[in-house]
């Protein structure tokens, strides 16, 4: 594997991980924290949105384009890369996601961590708060900011300059050195 495919690999995933469907739901977030993502049933919303990813791992950036359709009954989101190819497809219907990677991507890109990080950008505190907690993480939230904690440190900061699905916000995974700056549009509420 290239140096450009892994950097590619490792802002879609968030981190190198097992493959769907196997643990399909669940991702580390950081180091020993296992974070069970809460279905779209929890949501309990109808979205459509198309999102322009820009992201940094090591000093090394990388943009994507990414459409998420969520009913309370399924997630669908495809990501393209720079080029416009098709990179990754994910269905979450039922308990667990499924997800199609284009053969071009290497083995180590983990679809669970992407759900992951939509859903900490996205979900409620509410349905968030559980999850975090069965991951022994907490969350602490502002207007404008989310802060998770695992094992007594700052794993990951969430910054939004617009709140919500049709805004921009700055995910920050310190525990993994990476950063995703996502630029929201709301395509159907």
């Amino acid at each position: 594997m290239n140096r450009r495919n892994l950097l590619l690999a490792l802002p879609l995933a968030g981190c190198v991980g097992a493959s769907l469907p196997a643990q399909g739901d669940t991702a580390f977030i950081a180091p020993n924290t296992r974070f069970r993502i809460p279905p779209p049933s929890l949501l309990n919303q109808t979205v459509a949105v198309a999102q322009t990813v820009q992201a940094d791992y090591g000093g090394v950036g990388m943009v994507f384009e990414a459409q998420i359709a969520i009913t309370p009954e399924r997630l669908d989101l495809v990501a393209l890369d720079g080029l416009g190819r098709r990179a990754l497809t994910v269905s979450w219907h039922g308990h667990d996601p499924h997800a199609e990677a284009a053969p071009w991507l290497p083995e180590g890109v983990s679809p669970a961590n992407m759900l992951a990080d939509i859903a900490l950008l996205y979900w409620p505190e509410v349905v968030l708060r559980p999850a975090l907690l069965a991951a022994g993480a907490r969350l602490e939230a502002t207007s404008s900011r989310r802060t998770i904690y695992a094992g007594g440190s700052e794993v990951i900061r969430i910054d939004y300059a617009r709140p919500g699905w049709g805004g921009q916000a700055l995910l920050r995974n310190l525990a993994f050195g990476y950063s995703l700056s996502v630029n929201s549009v709301l395509l159907a509420p």
